[in-house]
């Protein structure tokens, strides 16, 4: 079984190495951040969490994406059945555009053969602004008036937005399933499911939100008489116009300590680093180190800091004693 599924993984990212894009948002740490790609891994390890991340990514570039993200998860039993509940915040910026998106997070699970088979849905708002003020504009006689090739000041597409920042809200929806056991998962989900639309009030020109396929799968692999875990990862991202493609190997001591390489097929080498500082709260920081011809920056940093703990729910039995009146 576990050959079977490294397998699988392997020659599934290998067989889309030909194309590769930025998609939006992009996390070096996606196995310490799930439920940013798929919302049925929300309260996988039934345990509460508190989580944030912070991306810089092709650090030196200006305008290049920056990244902030937390979220609040947490499992919830009704009767004999398991849900997850969570709680999901994200800045996004890029270039003259800014994404910001409060999502509720919903996941219903059941057991299937050994594992547990988990659906989850995303439900929020997406405000995305547009910053006209920081577009560098020449001159329509070719004068350079803000040390910029790229814009006309007559442009069309610029014309249409009225106002210095334009903003527009939208609604979204993402769906995703997921299976696990103790030791491996595999999930499959879609951001963005109704590709959501943003006009600035505008009837010229429209922008969307592309949906966003992912494939994610783990397994565990504990090194005979050894503290140390081998975690092998995969992720694969499309919108079927473009194609990400991502291996990683993670070493894990005494489930404190984790290290390890991803490799982002034709765009980056990712150096990750993790410790639990004390029980329940998790650091991580991830490297990214650009191997695509077409950047040149100071790399990509990643930083996370997660704290988990296991829900006490359940109300104390009292007993009165007779002999205390």
């Amino acid at each position: 079984m576990k050959k079977r599924l490294l397998i699988f993984l392997f020659f599934l990212c290998i067989s889309v190495v030909g194309g590769v894009a930025q998609l939006n948002p992009q996390f070096s740490q996606y196995m310490e951040v799930p439920s940013a790609t798929n919302p049925a891994s929300i309260a996988r390890d039934e345990m509460m969490s508190v989580f944030g991340v912070y991306r810089l990514q092709w650090a030196g570039y200006s305008g290049a994406p920056k990244d902030l993200l937390f979220s609040f998860t947490m499992p919830l039993k009704i009767g004999d059945t398991k849900h997850g509940l969570g709680l999901y915040f994200l800045s996004d910026e890029i270039g003259l555009f800014k994404n910001q998106s409060v999502l509720l997070q919903y996941s219903y699970k059941l057991r299937v053969l050994k594992g547990v088979l988990s659906l989850g849905l995303n439900v929020g708002f997406i405000n995305q602004t547009f910053d006209k003020d920081e577009v560098d504009f020449v001159g329509a006689g070719g004068e350079e008036m803000s040390g910029d090739e790229y814009h006309e000041s007559k442009d069309p597409i610029l014309d249409a937005f009225t106002a210095s920042e334009s903003n527009d809200v939208a609604f979204d929806v993402s769906f995703g399933c997921e299976y696990s056991q103790d030791e491996f998962y595999v999930g499959l989900s879609v951001l963005h499911l109704n590709a959501a639309r943003f006009n600035y009030g505008s009837d010229v020109y429209e922008l969307y939100m592309p949906r966003i396929f992912s494939l994610i799968g783990a397994y565990e692999l504990q090194m005979r008489k050894s503290n140390l875990v081998f975690i092998p990862s995969a992720q694969l991202r499309t919108n079927f116009s473009s194609w990400q493609c991502e291996l990683t190997g993670l070493f894990e001591y005494s489930k404190r300590v984790r290290g390890g390489i991803s490799y982002r097929f034709g765009d980056a080498f990712v150096f990750l680093f993790g410790v639990d500082v004390i029980n329940g709260l998790r650091l991580c920081y991830s490297y990214d180190l650009p191997t695509s011809k077409m950047i040149r920056s100071g790399g990509s940093h990643e930083v996370s800091l997660r704290y988990s703990f296991k829900p006490q729910f359940a109300k104390k039995n009292k007993y009165k004693s007779d002999r205390i009146l």
